[in-house]
């Protein structure tokens, strides 16, 4: 009599941000087409981005990295991986970071199969979405079925969760006006789009008889609290949800307007229409990832200096034209022309 088969056990590491997490979920399902609906996954994200997957039944277990570059000699998260797979060794261990800071863990961490750093550098082409970018590592040990499902996917809050816990629209959209840069110290964030416009949008949300739902971390209050009463139409749920319910809130939406950021690939990934007001940054390498399933609209104002992300430009900008030039009928022309 055969002995049962033990599920694969495989560690995913990619700790980043809320982005990175994102796109890395492109990994989920192909590694359960080639390995099997039983497939144990475990991931290292960075900390805080692993409540990403707190509602997702396809993620094991999260091994929240606060300090990722510590070595592991010092770093006690690193120390409990390394521990765990003494006893419990795993099948695979997928390097998904291409610096160095993960080296020695995955040296030392014991796997049958090790992909990835520091036994394999993967470059990424500069003009590659970072999605694709990933594929190179993927299909070096997955095949081409499994390749065909590699685009993110996430797993949030149901929608009957959320009616239970917040007095929602019955048809609404999201409105993401905030981004991580509003709260750092340089002069001008360059992701966002002015205050005056996201009021003028609002207004104009009231009068086509549209209900949104304005979403934004409680880090970003003071940031919200430019914003003033909004209208009747309009219902502000900063600071209420968690990870699982900005997915399920999002997964739910006809759309998402949003900047630059996390939010913007959730969409994505859910296949809820999106559309992204980016200027100074490389929609082709960062923006929301497109699929034969989404709708991605990227929203211009298409300036002969952008992309200038992380260039002499960038520094030197002072009046964030390619933000401030994308009008709030821009956006509204947008929604009534894929509606």
């Amino acid at each position: 009599m055969s002995a049962t088969k033990k599920p694969v056990r495989i560690l995913v590491i990619r700790a980043g941000q809320l982005g990175d997490t994102v796109f890395a979920s492109s990994i989920i399902n192909p590694l359960r087409n080639h390995f099997g609906d039983d497939t144990i996954i475990d991931w290292v994200a960075k900390s805080g981005m692993g409540r990403l997957f707190e509602k997702d039944p396809r993620i094991n277990r999260v091994f929240n990295m606060k300090r990722r570059k510590t070595p592991f000699f010092i770093n006690l998260v690193k120390q409990k991986i390394i521990f765990s797979a003494l006893l419990n060794p795993y099948d695979y261990i997928i390097n998904l970071e291409l610096g160095s800071m993960f080296n020695g863990m995955v040296r030392l961490t014991r796997a049958k199969h090790k992909v990835g750093m520091p036994y394999r550098h993967f470059t990424e082409p500069a003009e590659t979405h970072a999605v694709e970018n990933l594929h190179l590592i993927y299909q070096s040990f997955l095949n081409k079925a499994d390749m065909a499902l590699a685009q993110p996917s996430l797993i949030g809050a149901t929608l009957d969760e959320l009616k239970a816990k917040f007095a929602l629209p019955e048809k609404y959209i999201v409105l993401s006006p905030s981004n991580s840069h509003h709260n750092k110290r340089s002069s001008i964030n360059l992701r966002a789009w002015p205050i005056e416009h996201w009021k003028m949008l609002f207004n104009l949300l009231e009068i086509n008889k549209i209900n949104a739902v304005v979403i934004g971390a409680e880090s970003e209050r003071a940031f919200f609290n430019q914003l003033d009463s909004l209208p009747e139409n309009i219902t502000s749920l900063v600071g209420k949800t968690s990870f699982a319910d900005l997915v399920g809130l999002i997964n739910a939406a006809d759309s998402l307007v949003v900047t630059d950021t996390g939010p913007a690939h959730i969409a994505a990934a859910l296949d809820t229409p999106v559309y992204a007001l980016i200027g100074p940054t490389n929609f082709k390498r960062t923006g929301p990832y497109k699929t034969a399933s989404n709708k991605v609209t990227i929203i211009s104002s298409h300036q002969a200096c952008s992309p200038c992300y992380h260039t002499e430009k960038m520094r030197t900008c002072t009046d964030n034209k390619c933000m401030t030039k994308i009008l709030p009928n821009d956006v509204i022309t947008a929604m009534i022309t894929n509606a």
